[in-house]
């Protein structure tokens, strides 16, 4: 079996709304691929987010009032 983010594969949607404005949270992505060019390339377990490796981060943005913050999506077994 494999790990992977129900996010980042579409198995799962990000249903979170903005504390501030009520909004439905965009899904920014995966923190991983702000780190650098090649960062999705790279296996997640050389990469530092201070995070378990069992966790998958994503940037969670409110495109009204521009809010953002950070969301941990826990691996699952696919």
């Amino acid at each position: 079996m494999e790990k992977v983010c129900p996010i980042c594969n579409a198995l799962a949607e990000v249903d979170e709304k903005c504390p501030l404005c009520g909004n439905r949270l965009a899904d920014g992505g995966s923190l991983q691929n702000y780190l650098g060019s090649y960062s999705p390339y790279v296996e997640s377990s050389t990469i530092q987010l201070d995070i378990s490796e069992h966790y998958c981060v994503h940037l969670l943005v409110c495109e009204n009032c521009h809010y953002d913050t950070r969301m941990a999506w826990k691996l699952i077994d696919v």
